[in-house]
């Protein structure tokens, strides 16, 4: 029977009372599933029932497998110690020598010009002066009776405040005589900037250190006295056993507008008896 013979027999109330009888006959339409939820299934969240799949909590381990480093895409660090605090003595010392680090302990190496770095001091403040080099030049600290493992968790903290585009790197020499230098470094700043870097997330360059005929061009003598400190090709140094740790801003000075200030710097790492 027509829709139109329904009205023309029931009236207006009539027809309304069959079409719910039609409807609650009709079978239940399900909705779409949401994209990736099976069809049937009730979302996780609000409203979901007690004692049903939960969603994971962040930072939770997963259940069934997972990442066994808790997140991490590589081992966590291993601890390191602090190695040494070097902050200098409060005394005036040009050129820089022995006796202008605080920890006797330790032995101070300088490359380059020696007698144009100095150890500066000032009221409130100490710290490494190079604006006056005439050449590149690296300062390094060493332990006469240890190497330095610098895996894991080992770094270096420089506090520093350069002016006229000097950057600071890190610098280390490992037993077998190379050298290296880090790509990354601390920046000019207007301020005391100090930053931390983790030795093994470092880019490392190799330093020349040495002036040999395979350096030399052909229309000069090399001189085998002379200490270049140039970075060169990138390298992979070998952080479980290292002889010296320092820092250059692998440029000769341009006075106070141009120069590096190191006040203090720390290291971190373990310690390898020699």
């Amino acid at each position: 029977m027509t829709a139109a013979a329904i009205r023309s027999v029931l009236g207006a109330a009539g027809v309304v009372a069959v079409i719910g009888v039609l409807s609650a006959q009709a079978p239940p339409t399900q909705p779409p599933a949401r994209q990736g939820q099976p069809t049937g299934e009730q979302p996780a969240g609000r409203g979901a029932r007690r004692g049903g799949a939960q969603p994971a909590r962040a930072g939770a381990p997963a259940q069934g497998g997972g990442n066994p480093q808790g997140g991490f895409t590589s081992p966590p660090a291993e601890p390191a110690v602090m190695l040494f605090h070097e902050d200098w003595v409060s005394d005036m010392f040009q050129p820089m020598v022995q006796a202008s680090l605080k920890n006797q302990l330790l032995l101070l190496h300088i490359y380059g010009n020696a007698d144009e770095i100095r150890k500066t001091a000032h009221p409130t403040e100490d710290y490494t002066y190079t604006g006056e080099t005439t050449t590149n030049w690296a300062i390094t600290l060493s332990d006469p009776k240890h190497f330095w493992d610098l895996t894991g968790d080992g770094r270096i903290r420089l506090k520093t405040r350069n002016s006229g585009f000097r950057v600071t790197h890190a610098v280390i020499k490992t037993p077998d005589g190379k050298y290296f230098a880090s790509e990354e470094g601390n920046p000019e700043s207007s301020a005391w900037n100090e930053r931390d870097y983790i030795f093994r997330d470092l880019t490392w360059r190799t330093l020349l250190m040495t002036d040999t005929p395979s350096n030399a061009s052909n229309r000069r003598e090399p001189n085998p006295k002379r200490v270049p400190i140039i970075p060169t090709t990138r390298a992979t140094p070998d952080l479980t056993k290292v002889e010296e740790v320092g820092f250059s801003d692998l440029s000769e000075g341009g006075w106070i507008p141009s120069t590096s200030r190191v006040q203090a710097w720390d290291v971190w790492g373990k310690a390898v008896p020699r």
